[in-house]
């Protein structure tokens, strides 16, 4: 059985269009954990409808307390050999379930495409590789490049006993890269398929879009807990670091915009520059002229800010 955890917060009915691909997959031994995060839209009265309807499904509710609170109750209530994330106002391809559990028997994880949509089903980008097996490092080098394989916890299917220490971080932002890095060291094997696919569908209201307005210390913290792990898998390409730090950079070129609003933030970030200027520094795939930015930001911090704003 796969236990399928739908954490969800005012999804209002955008939740039909996740439903009903969940009601279409071709494998049906689907345990379907609702786990609503406080919505005040209806969400449970359309929730305990589609429990009377189909006992595959179950509704939980809890006080607002973010994703990762809702996807580690959701991890404490599945009962399934595997474990598969979704989130509400998505969309997944009929064969699903099916393909990701067949390519899971024989790996710890299993790992299908990711497309990305507009509001009108329109692809703007996508994350795929052709089927085959990963070892950890392998998987790893993808996700933290953020190639190919996308940082989310859906479009994979987990083995229980591979994630079952594991919990998501209480972060705004990110949780889900730190979740997937520590579920790819615990895996044996990762196997890939591009037979299906999940199809995010972009949502301007989402955590990620909102916390490009508010730049939360979330950001630095999460930048932080990945450099320390790429530090400690010391065998991981060098791309890994680069991107990771060059993806905080572009979040300080957004604060810079907002100096006023975001000064502890630009703060927080020059300490987290400085705190890895030396793996920067040596690191081969940073750009020389990229170097000298990263290196005015540590040492002259908001001098070099107040000159690039004129």
């Amino acid at each position: 059985m796969i236990s399928v955890i739908i954490p969800m917060y005012n999804p209002g009915e955008l939740l039909c269009r996740m439903i009903e691909s969940l009601q279409r997959q071709t494998y049906r031994d689907l345990e379907i954990l609702l786990i609503d995060d406080g919505s005040t839209d209806g969400t449970e009265q359309f929730c305990n409808d589609i429990v009377k309807q189909d006992n595959r499904f179950q509704y939980y509710y809890q006080e607002n307390a973010g994703v990762s609170a809702a996807r580690n109750l959701g991890l404490q209530l599945a009962g399934g050999e595997f474990i598969a994330f979704l989130d509400a106002d998505d969309r997944i391809d009929d064969n699903y379930f099916a393909e990701l559990l067949w390519v899971c028997q024989n790996a710890d994880i299993a790992v299908c495409d990711v497309i990305i949509e507009d509001a009108t089903r329109k692809i703007i980008s996508k994350f795929s590789l052709p089927g085959q097996v990963l070892s950890s490092k392998g998987a790893l080098n993808y996700l933290l490049k953020r190639q190919n394989i996308n940082s989310g916890p859906y479009a994979k299917l987990f083995r229980k006993v591979v994630i079952s220490s594991l919990r998501f971080p209480a972060l705004s932002v990110y949780e889900d890269v730190v979740f997937v890095m520590q579920a790819f060291v615990n895996a044996r094997s990762i196997r890939v398929t591009d037979h299906t696919a999940y199809h995010y569908c972009q949502n301007m209201q989402s955590a990620m879009h909102k916390a490009v307005k508010k730049l939360p210390m979330d950001i630095v913290t999460a930048t932080d807990t990945i450099m320390g792990f790429i530090i400690k898998h010391n065998d991981l390409d060098e791309q890994c670091v680069y991107i990771t730090l060059s993806h905080l950079y572009q979040y300080v070129q957004l604060a810079i915009k907002q100096r006023k609003e975001n000064l502890s933030f630009l703060k927080a970030c020059r300490r987290l520059f400085q705190k890895y200027g030396r793996v920067l520094l040596r690191c081969r795939a940073f750009p020389r002229k990229e170097k000298v930015v990263y290196i005015l930001f540590m040492f002259f911090g908001l001098v070099y800010q107040n000159h690039l704003l004129g």
